[in-house]
């Protein structure tokens, strides 16, 4: 079986602890390449993975023609360059969230993508958690009823995860990231609310951000009001340095006229002739909070999209919605009026 060779562009912690260790003994695909700005992360990182091309210049990256697809886990700013590049090379691209800087380079890498006959996926990895995607098919049976209302945690607090994102990190540099806690922690919970409700189309959003916790130019708080089509409710909450959380990363709750679910942990409560009753689903226990399988199964997405010439889910048209509504809760912060979701 010819394997899909891959070349890696970006050598921060998601890239070493999820897409490699995916990747790293892969059947059907092989790491043939990895390309950095910074020389010095770039030879660690080869050595660490045993890759022998090395490129800190991108274009010969896209020139290659030994490469067929590259994962993009780049600053937020290199995003849609990076992307438009490799695509109009002739390379299969996954990209990390936030799918780009604007929903303008949104566009523009969905067109890329077009032009070029090559899939564009989108690295919102919550899609292929083994507990969202549960809740998503709970939602889908119609046992919950009518949903009314969800709710999504993405927060870092500061007891368990320390100082992260680090003071010394581009995340806090709005020219590089575009935005704080809101782009890096907030974009999960608008992609995956969307997911878990059919994809279903938001309309309107009302925002706050604020900066409570460092002394840093882009936001470390945010609390998110969407209205979804159909009239459900999300109530959002992202954030870095928290003190404290109601629950975990990842933590989402849909809430019905007949039942309330959760995912991260998984549990389903049901009324049952007038009784409560829990429900446990039998899903394998969690050994980290962004589990490894779902980017297990998100790059065994990717991989097949390419090998069948699929579709990926999500794709550049789902990055896109996830964008416009990023875009939508910064201008509702700053105006402090809720604002529509154009699209």
């Amino acid at each position: 079986m010819t394997k899909i060779r891959i070349g890696v562009l970006g050598t921060g912690t998601i890239m070493r602890g999820s897409h490699l260790l995916t990747l790293r003994d892969h059947p059907r695909a092989e790491v043939a390449a990895a390309a950095n700005h910074r020389s010095e992360s770039l030879e660690r990182l080869a050595a660490d993975f045993n890759i022998a091309k090395r490129y800190t210049d991108f274009g010969a990256m896209a020139a290659d023609p030994e490469i067929d697809a590259v994962v993009i886990a780049l600053p937020n700013y290199l995003h849609a360059p990076a992307t438009i590049q490799m695509l109009e090379a002739g390379k299969h691209v996954l990209c990390e969230k936030p799918m780009a800087m604007s929903v303008a380079e949104c566009e523009q890498m969905i067109e890329a993508a077009r032009g070029s006959g090559r899939k564009l996926m989108i690295g919102h990895m919550w899609r292929f958690d083994r507990e969202i995607v549960w809740l998503r098919e709970l939602v889908a049976s119609g046992k919950l009823g009518r949903v009314f209302k969800v709710k999504s945690h993405e927060v870092l607090i500061y007891d368990l995860y320390g100082e992260d994102p680090p003071l010394d990190s581009w995340f806090l540099d709005r020219a590089l990231a575009g935005g704080g806690g809101l782009t890096d922690m907030g974009i999960h919970s608008f992609d995956t609310l969307r997911f878990v409700l059919g994809n279903a189309r938001p309309i309107r959003v009302f925002a706050t951000t604020g900066t409570f916790f460092k002394d840093i130019e882009v936001e470390d708080t945010a609390t998110v009001m969407l209205e979804f089509e159909g009239g459900v409710t999300a109530l959002i909450e992202a954030g870095w340095y928290n003190l404290h959380a109601d629950e975990q990363q990842g933590y989402t709750q849909v809430f019905g006229d007949r039942g309330y679910a959760t995912a991260v942990p998984p549990e389903l409560r049901m009324n049952v002739e007038g009784e409560w009753s829990v429900i446990q689903p039998r899903i394998p226990p969690r050994k980290q909070q962004e589990d490894l399988p779902a980017f297990q199964a998100q790059m065994d997405h990717f991989i097949d999209c390419i090998v069948n010439d699929r579709e990926p889910s999500p794709g550049g048209e789902d990055g896109l919605w996830a964008m416009r509504m990023l875009e939508a809760a910064y201008s509702s912060a700053e105006s402090g009026e809720a604002v529509a979701i154009e699209g």
